[in-house]
């Protein structure tokens, strides 16, 4: 059995390869994940909804009033438009969801008593979103804050390696602009929740980058596979509580992180912890997601497992490591977008175009083993930028070894296909709502195929996590929205963490202005582009990213001041 044999995993429906999309503007696809905000941002300030993570220093004993009194309450100058609440727990959380008295009730209470009592005589009503995630992340300080450029690029070369997440409370409060209802109906019992990121207004048109988070299994928790409920709360005129009206389960929904508001600008980062095992392969053979051959290092054809065979144990060699089961990632890439790939592998190996051309470099094989050695990894933004111009992500699932016809065949993490269906400009964002179950073609003759590993690193036990904790939560600006994967604890025991222990004290690190999730079950990124609002959009791209430890940050910049949304109904009005 090769070493680098992963377990299956579930196929994630809804990505069409990237070959049989239809993009209007090509080049907008080009604009990069990573980014900075553009001109002069020097009277610009880090915008953020209300909205904090609130993380426990221990799970026993905690109760939902330890976490919601950390809730900032909305001042009355936002009643009128901030009608949305989301809320995420983690699964020690998660049967606090089946009783509306003991969590979601006292949390809207608690969020709107500005307009509870005789002192508010207005009509209100609340939309609340109630879901479980895996964990949640602790964000990262943004130093200096002006400088959010250069925090964008070093954030992407900076994965968060060993930040599992922690167990605890996520809220936001929201604008009903901002609150995306679907009829997309997720395969398999899977819940997800979306964040449209990156809504931005380009003299070309408008885009948007939807991350699809799969929640968490809550089998053991709530009796059901994910739970995700949607509510609306009513208080009537001088009323002094909420009253459920309405309450589902939901498979899927969406928020916007960005919204089009004058005067605000976008930073944000992905980061991908992988680095490159080989240089991009011509694809020769393959049927669905199996490939069978493709073109050599030299430049013969080569059953498809015959290089990577060769080159993990080279890797782990390199390390000083002894060879052992991990996990490795093909990128699938176009020939039209082969060039700037190739010149990005250059640049992680450390091949200058001046050595090429002069003949004065190191051998390929030094190099490489060069490049793998490093500690810590020499991490790039080969794979955030490949992604961007259409390439695809896929795990090998198995391959190598064998006999007969099986000999040398790699299997991937097949992708199934979303048919080209026109949606509306509300869902713009999210993607057509109907998938397609059959699978597609992952790589065509042709193509290109690049694989690449995530290797391990040592981290620092010494390191106190509660002290981290406490300092991180009493830094300045922070990363606005934070989004990622973290490993599977499929097989851990669900009491591993320090999180489980009890404790004397009910001390609670918060971090204000933040929100965020992190999924076991990888985030699919997809990104539509329409030429005017309001008009049908196709996807034009999109991949799933399973890797460990990779990371959406988003942040907003604006000017200082609240950015009024129109009043959406909820406060002054009878149904």
């Amino acid at each position: 059995m090769p070493p680098w044999v992963a377990r299956q995993c579930h196929v994630l429906r809804g990505l069409k390869p990237a070959s049989v999309r239809v993009c209007r503007r090509p080049h907008v696809s080009l604009r990069p994940y990573t980014q900075a905000p553009t001109g002069d941002d020097g009277n610009l300030k880090i915008r953020s909804a209300n909205s904090a993570i609130i993380i426990p220093r221990s799970v026993v004993g905690t109760t939902p009033e330890d976490l919601i009194q950390h809730i900032t309450p909305i001042g009355k100058g936002r009643l009128k438009y901030n009608r949305c609440a989301v809320f995420l727990v983690t699964p020690s959380f998660a049967p606090w969801l089946l009783d509306d008295s003991a969590f979601i009730q006292k949390a809207i209470h608690h969020t709107y008593s500005e307009c509870l009592g005789p002192a508010d005589p207005r009509y209100a009503r609340v939309y609340a979103l109630c879901a479980v995630v895996d964990k949640l992340p602790a964000p990262k300080p943004i130093h200096p804050a002006e400088d959010l450029g250069n925090e964008a690029a070093s954030r992407s070369n900076q994965p968060p390696i060993g930040e599992s997440g922690f167990e605890g409370m996520a809220y936001a409060t929201l604008r009903y602009a901002d609150w995306i209802a679907s009829s997309f109906e997720p395969p398999d019992d899977q819940a997800l929740i979306s964040f449209v990121a990156s809504t931005t207004s380009e003299s070309v048109g408008y885009f948007a980058d939807t991350l699809r988070l799969p929640l968490a299994n809550t089998i053991f928790q709530t009796g059901s596979p994910s739970t995700m409920i949607d509510s609306l709360w009513v208080k009537n005129k001088g009323g002094q509580e909420f009253a459920l009206k309405r309450k589902r389960s939901a498979k899927h929904h969406s928020i916007k992180i960005h919204a089009f508001a004058p005067g605000t600008r976008q930073a944000s980062s992905l980061a991908v912890p992988l680095i490159p095992l080989t240089v991009p392969r011509r694809v020769e053979a393959s049927m669905g997601n199996i490939l069978r051959r493709v073109t050599g290092p030299d430049g013969e054809s080569a059953l498809a497992s015959q290089e990577l065979e060769q080159v993990v144990p080279q890797f782990y060699n390199a390390r000083r490591e002894s060879s052992q089961a991990t996990m490795v990632w093909a990128l699938v890439i176009s020939k039209e977008k082969l060039k700037p790939i190739l010149a990005a592998t250059d640049s992680a190996l450390g091949r200058l175009p001046d050595d090429i051309a002069t003949g004065s470099m190191m051998t390929d094989a030094e190099l490489w083993d060069s490049l793998w050695k490093k500690r810590p990894a020499a991490w790039n933004d080969l794979v955030p930028n490949a992604l961007v111009a259409g390439a695809r992500l896929h795990r090998v699932l198995s391959g190598g070894g064998g006999w007969g016809k099986k000999a040398g065949l790699l299997s991937l993490d097949p992708v199934a296909s979303a048919p080209d269906t026109n949606s509306s400009a509300s869902d713009m964002s999210d993607g057509p709502d109907n998938l397609s179950s059959a699978l597609q073609q992952v790589a065509r003759d042709g193509d290109y195929i690049q694989f690449f590993i995530s290797p391990s690193n040592n981290i620092d036990d010494s390191v106190d996590p509660l002290q981290q904790l406490q300092e991180a939560a009493g830094l300045g600006s922070k990363w606005s929205w934070e989004l990622g994967t973290i490993p599977s604890t499929v097989d851990a025991l669900p009491a591993g963490s320090w999180q489980h222990n009890s404790s004397t004290t009910k001390e609670t690190f918060v971090f204000r202005n933040c929100f965020g999730a992190l999924t076991e079950g990888g985030v699919s990124i997809n990104r539509n582009f329409e030429l005017r609002r309001k008009e049908a959009s196709p996807p034009i791209g999109g991949s799933k990213i399973d890797v460990p430890f990779s990371r959406f940050s988003s942040a907003s910049l604006g000017p200082e001041g609240d950015i009024h949304d129109e009043d959406v109904g909820g406060l002054g009005e009878s149904v």
